[in-house]
């Protein structure tokens, strides 16, 4: 199976000068999470919701403004490629290039998740052997803005509402997409900051749904999988009796496939040996997985290395001294953060690299739209 008998025609192709409030009004018409943008054919970015919640956009911007940076696969990658690049990248659907970088099709997660299903790749596990826990979690009268913050930092997708310990709710990307755009694409510029406030400040009850599809945690993944596909949701709270112990998502279906697909995640950690209990070392594997996973959006990673150096104490707390090395092909970039919580200088020193990153890949860009120019 090759990605060119696996890729769909996408219901919604973008060009990098169309206005963001039309491209923003079809993706929910077509149900359409992701969008590529092309320019001239040729794929230049992708726009996803998951992108938008990170700031209010004006919806008069051209969309090649608020894109993300290129991921792409060929139409000659075999399956086993394309279940590495969903398994590495997070991806809710990625875009398929000819060897010009012309725009060909798209995969979605869900056609993956059919494929695997199909080939009986799902019949073993469980969805509590997969899912990620502890569950991040919110109550209902936190804030849209404290989701919102929520999802950024932890790069997730949905927060399930807890009251009194019981699920009454969950909340998506999608949901907050929708109350940060929706109300504001009829009003006047000079209302939008105020609007925008207001509504970053109301609670998330007041956009959540209430009917929330759960799997259980004895669950064999191949029944978690099809609950998604047939409820067209990317991910579900994990429960045992009234208790919510994770969530699952089609990346946790996929990473299943680890020893039968040889995934992996380019990471090499070293940790003091204060870091090496079992709760804080888990805690940074998954910090680390999920900023891995936002890199690889941007560009393919070769090596990912973090060092951790243990300075002298103070009122019983140590200073973490945090060196974060990444190898790409475009460069290496090493980024440095110290801290008294060792998962927050994590955390800022990759941001920074992340930084760095797309300004390099800008800049790249930037020069090859200017050769294009010339010739």
């Amino acid at each position: 199976m090759s990605a060119t008998e696996l890729m769909i025609s996408p219901s919604l192709v973008a060009k990098s000068d169309d206005k963001l409030k039309d491209i923003l009004n079809k993706m929910k018409e077509v149900n359409q999470w992701v969008v590529p943008v092309v320019y001239n054919k040729r794929l230049v970015g992708i726009l996803s919701f998951k992108e938008l919640i990170k700031r209010r956009v004006n919806l008069e911007t051209r969309v090649a403004n608020v894109t993300s940076p290129v991921i792409s696969l060929s139409k000659n990658d075999d399956f086993a490629k394309v279940v590495v690049k969903f398994y590495s990248t997070k991806a809710r659907a990625i875009p398929v290039t000819d060897n010009s970088r012309n725009l060909v099709g798209m995969i979605t997660r869900e056609q993956v998740l059919s494929y695997l299903i199909s080939n009986g790749h799902l019949d073993s596990g469980t969805a509590r052997g997969y899912m990620s826990s502890p569950p991040v979690i919110l109550g209902p009268e936190d804030s849209i803005a404290k989701a919102r913050w929520t999802m950024v930092r932890d790069n997730i997708t949905r927060i399930p509402i807890l009251s009194d310990k019981k699920l009454v709710g969950i909340v998506t990307t999608r949901d907050i997409v929708n109350a940060l755009y929706t109300p504001l694409s009829e009003r006047k510029r000079a209302s939008i900051l105020s609007e925008e406030e207001r509504i970053m400040a109301s609670p998330v009850k007041d956009i959540m749904v209430t009917n929330v599809i759960t799997v259980n945690g004895k669950d064999g993944l191949r029944t978690v999988a099809e609950k998604l596909l047939k409820n067209k949701i990317s991910g579900a709270p994990v429960m045992e009796g009234e208790v919510v112990v994770g969530v699952i998502s089609g990346v946790d279906l996929i990473r299943s496939l680890e020893s039968k697909f040889h995934l992996s995640m380019p990471i090499e950690a070293k940790l003091t040996t204060g870091l090496r209990n079992k709760e804080l070392k888990a805690q940074l594997d998954g910090v680390l997985e999920r900023y891995l996973s936002k890199l690889e959006k941007f560009v393919d990673v070769d090596n990912f290395k973090v060092s951790f150096k243990e300075e002298a104490s103070s009122q019983g707390r140590p200073l973490y001294k945090v060196s974060v090395n990444v190898a790409t092909k475009i460069g290496n970039f090493i980024a440095n953060e110290s801290d008294r919580d060792p998962v927050a200088a994590v955390k800022r020193a990759v941001d920074t690299l992340e930084q760095r990153l797309i300004k390099k890949l800008k800049r790249i860009q930037e020069k090859k739209g200017d050769k294009e120019e010339v010739i």
